[in-house]
């Protein structure tokens, strides 16, 4: 395993990050990406999500939905997800779009990272 890469399923850029933000605030039980609500806060990062990233062992890069299909064109997936990439640059899904869903609170998706990383 080369890499981590943790895909939201939200598109990046200044108006789509203020369009969200304002989205959790209003109306966080229809926000549609599990991995933001489960490891970022109003302020940023969760603290332990960041800790634990750290403590990870292996490379991690977050991109959102839009980065993916730009890098990654062929990659079919429903978002959020998390992939690993070999040396060879071949993606493979790790964590599922639904398997995110099913974590209840980040100490689920903490544990879930650990047991498929390892």
């Amino acid at each position: 395993m080369r890499h981590v890469i943790f895909v939201y399923a939200v598109d990046g850029g200044l108006f789509n990050s203020l369009t969200h933000y304002v989205h959790k605030v209003v109306s966080p039980k229809t926000y549609s990406c599990d991995l933001c609500t489960l490891t970022n806060g109003m302020l940023g990062t969760k603290r332990e999500w960041a800790q634990f990233i750290r403590e990870l062992g292996v490379k991690t890069e977050f991109l959102h939905r839009n980065e993916f299909v730009e890098r990654y064109p062929k990659a079919q997936q429903n978002f959020p997800a998390v992939f690993t990439s070999s040396e060879d640059a071949e993606l493979k899904v790790l964590i599922t779009s639904a398997e995110l869903g099913a974590c209840r609170d980040l100490a689920g998706l903490i544990s879930l990272v650990g047991e498929r990383v390892k």
